[in-house]
C-alpha cells in the first residue's frame, strides 16, 4: 500500500526525545560531510591524491563564483564557508534521498502503519525553514559587520522622511518574506519529487521510475545551487552602502 505523509514520521526516541526520519537523515548527511572534511584536512599535507585535488578544485570554483558576485575577495573569504556548506548539505541530502533505502525501501512497523526509516531532510518543512532562517540571519550578520549597526538599522528605521520610513517597513517585511520563500521553494520541489517517484514506482516499478530519478537528480542539484546563490546575492545586496543623492 502506498503511504505518503506530508509530515516527517517519528521512528524512535532517545532519552525521551522523539527522532524523525528526516532528522536521522540530516545527522547521516552531516556525519558523511564531516568525515569527508576530516579526511581532506588530515591528508592534504600528506599526499596529493585524487580526492584532495577534487576538493581543492571545488573550493577554487566556489571562490571564483562568489568573487563574481561580491567583487571583494575579503568578503568572499568570509562567506565562502557558509555558501559552500549550504550547497553541499542540500545537494547531499537531495541525492541521498534517491539512493536505495530511501522512499520507503527500509521501514519499521507501527501498528498497521509502515514508517520509512530514512527520508530526504528537505522534504520536511521544518528542515528547510531552519535552513532559511540560518540564511537570512547570516544576511543580517554580514550586513551589520560591513555597514555597522547604525547604517544597518537605517535600512528599516529611517525617520528622515515619511517615504523612507514606509520603505524601511517594506524592507523589514521583505526580510521576513524571504524566510518563507526560501523554505517553501526548497520543500515544495523536493517533496513533490518524492511523491512523483513514489507514485510512479508504485504503479509501474523498476524501469519507468528511472527517467524520473534522473530528472530528480537534476532538480536536486538546481535547488541546492539556487538556495546557495540567492543567499550569496542577498548578502552582497545587504552589504552595499546606500548612496545619498542630493538635488
Amino acid at each position: 500500500m502506498l503511504n505518503i505523509n506530508l509530515q516527517s514520521e517519528y521512528i524512535f526516541s532517545i532519552l525521551g526525545l522523539s527522532i524523525t526520519n528526516t532528522f536521522l537523515t540530516s545527522v547521516l548527511v552531516t556525519l558523511v560531510l564531516g568525515t569527508l572534511s576530516f579526511l581532506f584536512y588530515s591528508s592534504q599535507y600528506k599526499s596529493m591524491g585524487i580526492f584532495v585535488n577534487i576538493v581543492k578544485i571545488v573550493i577554487f570554483e566556489f571562490l571564483k563564483l562568489i568573487d563574481m558576485v561580491t567583487r571583494d575577495r575579503t568578503l568572499t573569504k568570509k562567506i565562502l564557508p557558509l555558501i559552500a556548506t549550504f550547497f553541499l548539505f542540500i545537494i547531499s541530502a537531495n541525492l541521498l534521498g534517491l539512493l536505495p533505502g530511501f522512499l520507503g525501501s527500509f521501514f519499521i512497523e507501527n501498528g498497521n502503519t509502515r514508517l520509512s526509516i530514512l527520508r530526504s531532510p528537505n522534504s520536511d518543512l521544518t528542515t528547510t525553514l531552519a535552513l532559511a532562517m540560518i540564511s537570512i540571519f547570516a544576511v543580517q550578520y554580514f550586513s551589520i559587520q560591513t555597514l555597522g549597526f547604525g547604517d544597518y538599522l537605517k535600512r528599516f528605521l529611517d525617520f528622515s522622511s515619511p517615504i523612507k520610513f514606509i520603505l524601511g517597513l517594506f524592507e523589514f517585511l521583505s526580510e521576513l518574506i524571504k524566510i518563507l520563500s526560501f523554505s517553501v521553494r526548497l520543500f515544495g520541489n523536493i517533496f513533490a519529487g518524492e511523491v512523483l517517484l513514489l507514485v510512479v514506482a508504485f504503479l509501474i516499478p523498476y524501469i519507468l521510475p528511472l527517467p524520473f530519478m534522473i530528472l530528480e537528480i537534476f532538480v536536486g542539484v538546481i535547488q541546492a545551487f539556487i538556495f546557495a546563490i540567492l543567499t550569496l546575492t542577498f548578502i552582497k545586496l545587504s552589504t552595499v552602502r546606500q548612496v545619498k543623492v542630493t538635488v
